[in-house]
């Protein structure tokens, strides 16, 4: 017995010791790993087979026969056939590279853009469990948790959407601005008492985005427009809105201290306006109601500021780049047939 804890006193054993913990833990550990990587390898394979698309037109598989041919290559191919909007062969090669591609980096990156081919393809569903498949191999990926959010958004989960943006604030991303717009859409569709949710929703009106959802909000439920509480709303960002107002339900007092308001008023021949308008195409409305031409009218285009795409109807967040309050609204006169009369206010 004297001879152990001597033994045990020697620091050569103490050494000894220490490497074979060393040698027990990494042998424990590279197996628990194969184990995972072979677990999370079925996971995939398993959850690629749920978007298998049909067999038929699939010429491109030959490319995967070329045993040299880079990660960078074929995402390029696919993202051309996505450019060009064939999105079922973009899909299909991605869903191929999954296949051929063991990598976690790899596999995380193929079910990002994945993902986004189906977003823009329009299956939201599918979109959104991939960036969340995606999230499962790595859930610090920030574009893949800023993706999952536009998905819950367009599904009208917003609450879920609001989860996502925690997790990216964690991240240390800067979502202030998408957290309150998104509260305001929740708020908006929440079942609670009509004047409660009115008085909740006016104080999140700082951003554009939350104006307009506010503005919305009131003429959908009934609400008057009261000058006092609208005063300094982003009008130019409401254009399109107070153009196709009945003119009757605003207020006097929009008109007289609001310029662009008044405008508007004078563009529709409801009222004299001898001062120049801001907007160009106004001030030609304007002038076509004087001299007594009635048939002009105003349609909209909206372009989104970022990727500079324009598009037939209001977003508040573009449908190609997702960016948050980059619309801007482009009045065009048109010819139009106006069969209400104008109601005047002088």
């Amino acid at each position: 017995m004297d001879n152990f804890y001597i033994a045990y006193r020697d620091p050569l054993f103490g050494i000894i010791v220490f490497f074979l913990l060393v040698f027990i833990v990494s042998f424990v550990n590279y197996w628990w790993g194969v184990y995972k990587n072979r677990d999370e390898e079925a996971h995939i394979q398993k959850f690629i087979k749920k978007f298998q698309i049909d067999e038929g037109d699939k010429e491109y598989r030959v490319i995967f026969e070329d045993k040299n041919l880079t990660l960078e290559s074929i995402i390029l191919l696919a993202k051309s056939y996505e450019k060009i909007g064939d999105y079922e062969k973009s899909i299909g090669i991605y869903l191929y590279a999954l296949e051929k591609f063991k990598k976690r980096a790899q596999k995380q990156q193929l079910l990002f853009l994945l993902g986004k081919v189906y977003l823009r393809a329009g299956f939201i569903e599918r979109a959104r469990e991939i960036f969340i498949g995606s999230l499962k191999i790595s859930p610090r990926h920030e574009a893949s948790l800023k993706y999952l959010t536009v998905t819950y958004e367009l599904l009208k989960e917003y609450d879920k959407a609001l989860e996502v943006l925690d997790a990216l604030e964690e991240l240390g991303v800067e979502v202030a601005k998408e957290k309150k717009y998104l509260f305001a859409l929740s708020l908006s569709k929440k079942g609670m008492d009509i004047k409660k949710k009115k008085k909740s929703l006016l104080k999140l009106c700082d951003l554009k985005s939350t104006q307009r959802v506010y503005l919305q909000f009131l003429l959908s439920n009934g609400f008057p427009l009261e000058y006092e509480e609208l005063k300094e709303f982003d009008f130019y960002n409401l254009l399109d809105t107070f153009w196709y107002i009945d003119t009757r339900a605003i207020d006097e007092k929009f008109v007289t201290n609001l310029k662009l308001i008044r405008d508007i008023f004078s563009a529709k021949g409801v009222i004299k306006n001898d001062g120049e308008c801001d907007i160009f195409e106004l001030e030609i409305l304007k002038h076509l109601v004087n001299d007594g031409y009635k048939k002009a009218g105003l349609s909209f285009e909206y372009f989104c500021k970022n990727c500079k795409n324009s598009y037939p109807f209001y977003f508040y967040r573009c449908p190609n780049c997702h960016s948050l309050e980059s619309v801007r609204i482009l009045p065009k006169v048109i010819k139009e047939n106006k069969n209400e009369e104008n109601i005047s206010l002088l």
